[in-house]
């Protein structure tokens, strides 16, 4: 009989517990402990030991679990602070003496005895426990960090709800002072956050990065109504479409199924009732009914019925990863998330739960694994990308508990507080003494009116008063630090601190010892953009311009502000025509280092400054964008300057390209580029896609008429936009010719070996430009030509996801990212063959490059790509999608290079027939010509 190993079971899926513990900011130096510090005490007695000693149980066992804890630095404060560590040692001598006088009050009550020694019990082991720490248990926290048994994460600084500070400084001094207090705790740098209330808002990504965050969590509406929504639901994180954060999305399913008041666990009838308490404080009753009845507790029956709670959760977790797996392509995460003190303090039989879960998730099944969101990504780097949604887990998944009739109040002071507090900083930002006051007495009081501006902003004020718990307190408190910051403000304004009032605040308000107030300086640099000429000045240009018709196009973007290749073809015409003797306007927006305005190669340059707030969407930034430039053409006009024709590109410029051909009767050309449509494959998921799509309508529909850049993109606006064919002309792209052209080759780069056989690619990393499809061949090609190399130039949302696909190919495969044009030219010259492998393509400016360059090309037979060259004559075309049809046509210029050459030659010679931009801008010229007429033989 043979003996055989079974296969361990492979894991099914992830399982993420998250806790999310907070206090806000409370100490007070009195002997005798106020109701804002028991908060802390019972916190402390609750939930935060006995995690610990849940934590130490599950270690002593070797049981591998993972938690991941979010910790406020207001919570890190109270935890570190000797006073209030002798007063809590003070406070748990005091439970247990109370807990022995129960024991002798109930002697004759057979029922309630036992519970009153339980109680003695419980507070004796959690008072031993707490020594063994020598009263500070971020010691212990830190130690379960360093075994990778916990992730800790940072949470802003004071816990303000972010969607609601005014200025992304005050955002960013939360966010900043969190880290630093972080890593002055753990000496470590966090990989996560926790958005306090998961609140979050579009803009709150830039500040998240530069602090060096790359993870955080939100509200499961953020990911769910996220644009496009995300193909994996909830059971994966998504990537925030700028910057790269990864976006954690906390499971609502979970979260109901523990701590919903009709069917959670945490109110089964066998469990200790919160609310209930005898005259001494000790609760005595289980959960019952709102009525009068009441039931003694038993611990033992409470803990039994944890245990059926924690397999009954699980089961209910491994059905959810069985269901995703059926059209998921990785394994899926669930992201349970709960506030800390739900375990212990508001559900006392909590953290036998958690323990018990642990266990049977270590020992009892294989489907899903405990592991922290940091583990998670480094399985899986790279996940779907999209605009996450505006949100919050408040009530309706938004701002209204923070922001509604009881607390609305509070905003205008702590926004008045903030702008001030920048204006401050900002002013100081190189203090020097005066003859009263040091410059280390000036940063201590600007510290600290930037720490009691940060304690005003917590959220738990905003809250309480939201539901009447406690609304005294927090008006207090939110009154207190605003009138302490706005007393030191004034003594600074005024040049005279009191350093006795500076002491006092400092040892009362003394958390976040690291904060500086230079967190709040205004880091917006001064626009980088000039002021636009005088109107005498334009007098003298209008002047130059007045005899002939002016040509005013319309960009969101242009040299040297250069996103795609709208830039570069707006910039290549307006200078041909230019060159044959048009009168253009370019304008477009502000771009840093660039002037206001310029004539540059015969191209008027108006460089306009868009004003927005720091976290504007693009969609959103575009109206704005519009509002200048039809308020700089409308004063153009007013002014006494000619405008005779407007030349659009694209949506962004919809607007106001309307408003001017309406106001003054001006012919309109559009060119579209791309189409919305197109880029999706013609399906429009989202609210944003909808919306640009009509734009796109409109703008061909108020157009005199329609330029597009191919037959093919002809038929799509023709056919989606409903329009007569006769109003759509074809005007292809042009290149200009490189001056390396036909020279001999630059110096080769050093990464390229002399046997490499290279295959370049050039352009952005989205997957519609079909490079998973390239480096999908790579395996065919290097059967077939072992010296092969994928060199990907160019950056983009999916780098890290090719990256990985190619990662099996070792140093085959070279990512460059995004490149100057001394390299590009290397490249192009050193490549063997040039691929553009794009699923959609209106045009295909980078197959005029390699063309240009004499270098041999295969592309993909799709769109307005496939129109420029012949197949067989001037390159190869490659199925769209196919990577056996690829690796076919790049094997077979790499072992044929004289065919490959010839071809090359053949493409080089069709380039300057029918791409070059002299003859397009001729072409243009006559279309323009049927709108406006000619005024240079007219004297004015």
């Amino acid at each position: 009989m043979i003996n055989r190993i079974k296969p361990k079971p492979e894991i099914k899926g992830y399982f993420a517990l998250v806790l999310h513990a907070h206090l806000p900011y409370i100490r007070h130096q009195e002997h005798d402990a106020d109701r804002e510090d028991r908060w802390f005490f019972e916190a402390m007695t609750e939930t935060y030991l006995p995690l610990l000693e849940v934590m130490h149980h599950l270690s002593q066992d070797q049981i591998d679990f993972r938690i991941t804890f979010s910790m406020t630095p207001t919570l890190l404060s109270l935890f570190s602070d000797p006073l209030l560590q002798d007063k809590y040692r003070t406070y748990l001598s005091e439970l247990i003496a109370l807990a022995d006088s129960e024991q002798v009050r109930l002697h004759k009550d057979p029922v309630l005895l036992p519970l009153a020694k339980h109680y003695s019990q419980r507070f004796q082991e959690l008072q031993k426990l707490y020594e063994s720490y020598n009263g500070n248990i971020i010691v212990a926290f830190k130690h379960y960090q360093a075994l990778e048994q916990i992730e800790i994460v940072p949470s802003a600084a004071t816990h303000a709800y972010l969607p609601l500070l005014k200025t992304e400084e005050s955002i960013r001094a939360q966010i900043l002072t969190a880290v630093k207090e972080y890593e002055r705790y753990f000496d470590r740098k966090p990989r996560g956050f926790w958005l306090p209330e998961c609140g979050y808002t579009p803009g709150i990504e830039r500040v998240l990065d530069e602090a060096g965050i790359q993870y955080v969590f939100t509200d499961w509406t953020a990911v769910a109504f996220a644009s496009p929504q995300p193909h994996r639901g909830l059971l994966a994180p998504l990537m925030a479409a700028s910057h790269g954060l990864t976006a954690f999305p906390c499971d609502p399913e979970s979260a109901q199924q523990v701590t919903s008041a009709e069917h959670g666990y945490s109110s089964d009838f066998l469990y200790r009732d919160y609310y209930a308490g005898s005259g001494t404080g000790f609760k005595y009753d289980r959960n019952t009914s709102n009525g009068s009845l009441k039931v003694p507790y038993h611990p033992a029956l409470a803990l039994a019925k944890a245990t059926e709670h924690a397999e009954d959760f699980l089961q209910h977790r491994q059905k959810q990863v069985q269901q995703g797996l059926r059209w998921m392509d990785r394994k899926p995460i669930i992201v349970s998330a709960y506030p800390a003190e739900l375990f212990g303090h508001w559900w006392y039989e909590g953290p036998h739960f958690l323990e018990q879960l642990c266990r049977n998730l270590f020992l009892d099944q294989t489907t899903l694994k405990m592991v922290t969101p940091s583990e998670y990504l480094e399985e899986y780097p790279t996940s779907g990308a999209g605009r996450l949604n505006e949100s919050s887990s408040g009530r309706n998944h938004s701002s209204e508990a923070w922001l509604q009739e009881s607390n609305h109040w509070i905003y205008r002071h702590l926004h008045e507080a903030e702008e001030r507090m920048i204006r401050l900083a900002t002013k100081q930002e190189h203090p020097s003494p005066s003859d009263s006051m040091s410059v280390e007495v000036l940063k201590r009081a600007l510290n600290q009116a930037a720490r009691e501006l940060m304690l005003a902003q917590s959220s738990d004020w905003a809250f309480m008063m939201d539901s009447q718990s406690l609304a005294d307190c927090a008006i207090r408190r939110t009154k207190t630090h605003l009138g302490c910051f706005h007393q030191l403000c004034d003594q600074v304004d005024a040049g005279e601190v009191d350093e006795i009032l500076l002491a006092d605040l400092e040892e009362r308000d003394r958390c976040l010892p690291d904060v500086t107030y230079e967190t709040f300086i205004n880091f917006s640099p001064p626009s980088p953009v000039p002021i636009l000429p005088s109107w005498s000045e334009w007098e003298t240009l209008q002047e130059e311009t007045k005899h002939r018709p002016n040509v005013f196009m319309l960009a969101w973007e242009y040299p040297p502000k250069q996103v795609g290749g709208l830039s570069r073809a707006v910039h290549e015409l307006s200078e041909a025509l230019a060159a044959r003797g048009e009168i253009v306007h370019v304008i477009t927006t502000s771009c840093e280092g660039a002037p206001g305005f310029e004539k540059k190669n015969g191209v008027y340059v108006h460089r306009l400054p868009v004003l927005h707030s720091g976290d504007t969407s693009f969609y959103h930034w575009t109206f704005e964008m519009n509002l200048a430039m039809t308020d700089h053409l409308v004063k153009w006009k007013e002014n006494g300057g000619r405008i005779d024709l407007l030349h659009a590109h694209d949506w962004m410029v919809f607007h106001a390209a309307r408003e001017i051909k309406m106001s003054y009767g001006i012919p309109l050309f559009a060119t579209i580029h791309a189409t919305e449509w197109g880029r999706n494959q013609g399906n429009l998921h989202t609210d944003l896609q909808r919306k640009i799509h009509q734009i796109e309508w409109k703008l061909t529909y108020e157009a005199n008429r329609v330029f597009v850049c191919s037959s093919y993109m002809k038929d799509e606006v023709v056919r989606i936009f409903s329009l007569p064919a006769d109003k759509v002309a074809v005007h292809p792209n042009g290149i200009q010719l490189p001056p390396s052209s036909g020279k001999a080759a630059s110096k080769r780069p050093h990464e390229l070996m002399k046997q490499d056989k290279v295959i370049f690619y050039i352009g952005r990393l989205v997957f519609e430009k079909g490079i998973h499809t390239l480096i999908g061949a790579m395996p065919n090609i290097l059967s077939l030509v072992p010296h092969a190399k994928l060199v990907i130039a160019g950056s983009g949302p999916m780098e890290a996801e090719l990256r990985t696909q190619a990662a099996h190919l070792g140093d085959r495969v070279l990512f460059t990212g995004f490149i100057d044009d001394n390299y590009r030219v290397q490249l192009y010259q050193s490549a063997d063959v040039c691929v553009i492998p794009s699923l959609y393509e209106p045009f295909g400016i980078v197959a005029l490059e390699a063309m240009a360059y004499r270098k041999p090309i295969v592309l993909s037979d799709t769109g307005g790509l496939a129109e420029i060259i012949r197949h067989g004559v001037d390159g190869y075309k490659a199925l769209p999608g196919h990577t056996d049809s690829l690796s076919w046509h790049i094997t077979e210029m790499l072992l044929n290079p004289k065919l490959a050459a010839k071809m090359a030659e053949n493409a080089y010679q069709w380039l300057q027939t029918n791409y070059q931009w002299s003859q397009i801008a001729a072409h243009i010229q006559e279309e323009y010509r049927q709108l406006t007429y000619d005024l240079s033989d007219i004297h004015i």
